[in-house]
């Protein structure tokens, strides 16, 4: 639940009022869009590759996405409160995917995007993959993730998943709230699913960003130079806009570590890249620091004690973790 805090009343909590997306004139295919473009927040752990979304009056899948190690991602979304039935048409849609081959995943994917050159190349960019990581036409789609996105969950749904965990399918619920203000602004929260209560997961404010410096060397300098942190193209760039006022951000490097670090201004500035508008999505970092010598990745998870996944264009590292690293700099690298 999500509710006012009163500067003026300390004492009583006043709750958000409920509603639903069809009251506030949301389609489910505004639902869809807004996950697609998305995901990467929705699914703060999963790293996603949206590779088709549904087509109208097609019995399909509302969204499939993969992960770099090509696993599948089968989504039904429901703009109204979720039935048992919801998990019966998600699981068909698993029987009939989850057979799939690569070049039936590809042909699918150029139908979402019509001027790729390939799935497996576009899987290998967006991923930032080496050749020592890529994966080979034979290993997509050997494994399937379902997720059903509703508004709220009844028992016999919750009952229903639970079943189907235990026989050991990969199933979730990811669950939204749509709430409206006294000033007629409208909000929604997602949840991860929880077979024992809807959790809330909280935000992390501190963030690596790879510079990609391997492809692109020259935008690096220039994040160095004009003491910012830089995405570019869709869907990359949209991930600047995570980045808060007071958020450490690390700018990391591939095969050094982090180079150079600095505070968010909560400003993203969109600016012209390569000849394209508003294809750089950046934002200037106070407090900026270029390290005198680089963290290596080994050191960042040995004083952790945790592994990250490099390979993304930002994600998400908590405070404490990076709290940690922060100190580290500040001590050995100043």
């Amino acid at each position: 639940m999500l509710y006012y805090l009163d500067s003026q009343d300390k004492e009583n909590l006043q709750m958000l009022k409920r509603t639903n997306l069809k009251s506030v004139g949301w389609r489910e295919e505004d639902l869809e869009e807004l996950l697609v473009k998305n995901l990467d927040r929705v699914l703060d752990e999963e790293n996603l590759m949206p590779i088709f979304t549904e087509r109208n009056f097609q019995p399909e899948p509302d969204i499939l996405a993969l992960d770099e190690t090509g696993k599948l991602y089968i989504f039904e979304l429901k703009r109204w409160k979720s039935k048992d039935d919801n998990l019966l048409q998600v699981l068909k849609y698993g029987q009939k995917y989850g057979q799939k081959s690569y070049k039936d995943l590809e042909n699918m994917y150029f139908k979402f995007n019509p001027d790729a050159a390939s799935l497996i190349q576009d899987h290998r960019e967006y991923f930032k993959l080496d050749s020592e990581s890529e994966i080979k036409e034979e290993h997509f789609n050997q494994h399937q993730q379902f997720l059903i996105v509703t508004d709220g969950t009844d028992f016999k749904t919750r009952r229903a998943i639970n079943y189907w965990k235990k026989t050991g399918l990969d199933i979730e619920a990811i669950v939204y709230r749509v709430y409206t203000t006294d000033a007629n602004e409208h909000l929604i929260e997602f949840n991860t699913y929880s077979p024992f209560q809807d959790v809330i997961e909280h935000e992390p404010s501190n963030f690596i960003l790879n510079t990609n410096h391997k492809r692109n060397p020259a935008s690096h300098q220039d994040m160095l130079t004009k003491e910012k942190a830089a995405a570019y193209y869709h869907p990359w760039k949209n991930k600047i806009q995570r980045i808060q006022k007071g958020d450490k951000v690390f700018l990391y490097q591939s095969g050094k570590g982090i180079v150079a670090m600095g505070i968010g201004t909560g400003i993203v500035n969109k600016e012209e890249y390569h000849g394209k508008a508003n294809e750089e999505y950046n934002m200037n970092l106070e407090d900026f620091t270029i390290l005198k010598k680089p963290m290596a990745a080994k050191k960042m998870k040995e004083i952790t004690d945790s592994n990250f996944m490099f390979n993304q264009t930002l994600f998400s590292v908590d405070k404490e973790k990076s709290d940690l690293i922060w100190k580290h700099i500040k001590e050995n690298h100043m």
